[in-house]
């Protein structure tokens, strides 16, 4: 993308970390605890499972939830401008399909260009 030695700064949306150890920690804190409590039994041994289930749980929804920024951590400030999206629409209505011709547009001059 963009030449790195040029001085560019990286995005600045980053991950919340602090979002990730206030999932986490206090789940891995009450299996420690359940762990130490006592001697097995199906009560711990399920209560255990559940922990473990929701710090994963925890940890999924946290890597979807800051997913953009993880995207974002390797671009540089001029990314955005360099970058050319194309949208394409699935499931067009028939209608539209034979009355409209097809149109593209170009990131570079932001105009509508007819395909």
């Amino acid at each position: 993308m963009c030449d790195r030695a040029t001085g560019a700064r990286r995005a600045s949306s980053r991950p919340r970390w602090a979002a990730l150890y206030a999932v986490v920690l206090p789940q891995l804190t009450a299996l420690a605890v359940v762990e130490a409590a006592g001697p097995l039994n199906p009560t711990r041994i399920l209560t255990c499972c559940i922990l473990v289930l929701g710090t994963f749980v925890g940890i999924a929804w946290w890597s979807h939830v800051n997913r953009a920024a993880f995207g974002l951590q390797q671009w540089c400030e001029c990314a955005p401008g360099t970058i050319t999206v194309r949208v394409i629409q699935s499931r067009r209505p028939a209608s539209l399909a034979r009355h409209e011709p097809a149109v593209a547009v170009t990131a570079e001059t932001r105009e509508f260009v007819q395909v």
